[in-house]
């Protein structure tokens, strides 16, 4: 159209009243497009703040990080190894891994497949493959951490089938071999097991023989343990003139020294020997032996080598015909739990999908398959219950806000008997939305994990915006490459039609005075 007007002015001068009009529009064309610029460059400062300050996760951290909310550089990492926070330091150290390795490491990502994740706490069970692993402090201590498969995190069908990936910082050390440290939580990945402790020794040092009164003596045995080696209890084994044992005294007890006092009547010279019951099996010497004289007692009728009126003289509580003290004698308690969605029918809450509002009954349950009877306290996590539910009926608990978890009062579990304590919790009304835990693949993961012997896990119906994070692994990327190039194409486009209109104005100019001024 310009153009057109333009070519025309010579044989036509009125148009230039319609070139006026079109130097007006223009006029209002770059108007517009200047504040259009003025709105990009403004949108050009906000999308920085995405490049520059990207969001964090609401559930970034866990309890069982070793370096909790994880880090984003390697002199991060060793700021807290220096501390030694969390005893990672000696952690580290325990299994041969130096600073100069962890300082070497370099960026990069590991598969969950074949390899093994640390923690400060623990999560699953045995018999999903978590083991403890014991070392030893600065201070002398000893502290506790647990590492497990990594691929107990994968919930999802496709991570369970080709694993996850995780950015992290990955080295070797000399003496442990391959090693990674996660980003997201600091934690010590491995693709091998901790190497064996030392093997633990035990040893029996020796036995004193005290008389009491005439026929009462006190036996005081004293041994020695290395290495992580324990003591189980203490056996005192007493002969007569023949060789013949006539009583044995067992002592519960993990002490380096013991003692039990013993009743006999039966006259004549008699031998004690000790042995020790400790982790690594039943320690004995000839200087823990020692021998003594008493008169003749009336013997007890579950063992004959003790006196009627000896207080060890008790029959079995789950067998008469087995001495109280006997290694049979002893309590086995087995620990279970299942769980019923009150709501829907009282139906096996692990075959059904919970949702809001629903009531969750889980009951648990010791059973005393030995002979003799123990004291029991029963205790039960609620920590990743509680992110979808609340607590309705304690059954009979004390419930620890701070710790989550139930305790019911210490009970006696007879022998063959079984003991149940039932406890109620309530899904909410809306379901939290909250996003998948970052350390902790567990956390509001749709599911309610509790383990009590067994591991029970309710699936919940978890809100559409949740269930897009079970089928997403993650949200497009819109890192600043992406976003710098965006902008450009856009500043470019806007800068382009600005300049085209001021170009547009003053050619326009240029042709209004050269019509005034009689040239065309």
């Amino acid at each position: 159209m310009f153009r057109k007007i333009v070519s025309n002015l010579a044989f036509s001068p009125a148009l230039i009243g319609q070139l006026g009009f079109y130097a007006k529009r223009l006029r209002r064309e770059e108007a517009t497009r200047r504040v259009g610029l003025v709105f990009t460059a403004m949108a050009l400062v906000v999308q920085s703040f995405a490049v520059f300050s990207p969001p964090e996760s609401a559930n970034a951290a866990s309890a069982s990080d070793f370096v909790r909310g994880g880090v984003s550089s390697m002199s991060q990492f060793l700021a807290a190894y220096d501390q030694n926070s969390n005893g990672i330091k000696d952690i580290f150290s325990s299994l041969g891994i130096t600073r100069e390795e962890i300082k070497k490491a370099g960026k990069g990502t590991i598969n969950s497949k074949e390899v093994y994740s640390w923690g400060l706490t623990s999560r699953f069970s045995s018999a999903q493959g978590e083991r403890n692993y014991t070392f030893t402090k600065a201070n002398g201590k000893t502290g506790t951490v647990y590492y497990r498969p990594l691929s107990l995190w994968d919930t999802k069908e496709y991570t369970k089938k080709y694993g996850s990936t995780y950015d992290a910082f990955v080295g070797k050390s000399s003496k442990f071999g391959w090693f990674a440290i996660m980003l997201n939580c600091g934690n010590l990945i491995t693709k091998t097991k901790p190497p064996a402790p030392p093997k633990p020794t035990s040893a029996c040092e020796g036995v004193v023989i005290e008389r009491i009164t005439r026929t009462r003596y006190q036996f005081n045995a004293s041994a020695s343990i290395k290495n992580g080696a324990t003591i189980k209890g203490y056996t005192f084994t007493v002969t007569d003139s023949n060789s013949k044992a006539v009583s044995t005294l067992n002592v519960t007890s993990s002490s380096t020294k013991a003692s039990a006092t013993y009743d006999q009547e039966t006259p004549g010279t008699y031998k004690v020997a000790a042995k020790v019951t400790t982790s690594t099996g039943i320690q004995e010497a000839a200087k823990c032996t020692g021998s003594f004289t008493v008169e003749k007692p009336e013997m007890c009728a579950y063992n004959a080598t003790l006196p009627k009126n000896s207080p060890d003289c008790q029959p079995c509580p789950g067998d008469s015909l087995i001495w109280i003290k006997d290694e049979k004698c002893s309590a086995e308690i087995v620990l279970s739990k299942k769980a019923t969605n009150l709501t829907q029918d009282g139906a096996d809450a692990t075959s059904i999908m919970a949702k809001s509002s629903n009531r969750i009954a889980y009951t648990v349950s010791v059973e005393n398959t030995g002979l003799n009877s123990t004291a029991f306290t029963m205790t039960e996590k609620l920590d990743d219950l509680l992110e979808y539910a609340t607590l309705f009926d304690n059954g009979g608990a004390t419930f620890d806000k701070d710790a989550k978890t139930l305790t019911w009062p210490e009970m006696t579990i007879e022998p063959g008997k079984k003991q149940s304590r039932v406890f109620v919790v309530q899904l909410a009304k809306a379901i939290p939305a909250v996003a998948q835990g970052k350390s902790d693949r567990t956390s509001y993961d749709c599911t309610m994990t509790n383990t009590f012997g067994n591991t029970v896990d309710v699936k919940v119906d978890c809100p559409t915006t949740k269930n897009v994070e079970q089928v997403v692994d993650q949200l497009p990327k819109t890192g600043a490459t992406e976003n710098l190039i965006f902008a450009g194409i856009v500043l470019a486009v806007v800068a382009y039609f600005y300049a085209r209109s001021r170009q547009m104005k003053k050619e326009v100019r240029l042709i209004r005075r050269d019509v005034n001024a009689g040239v065309i």
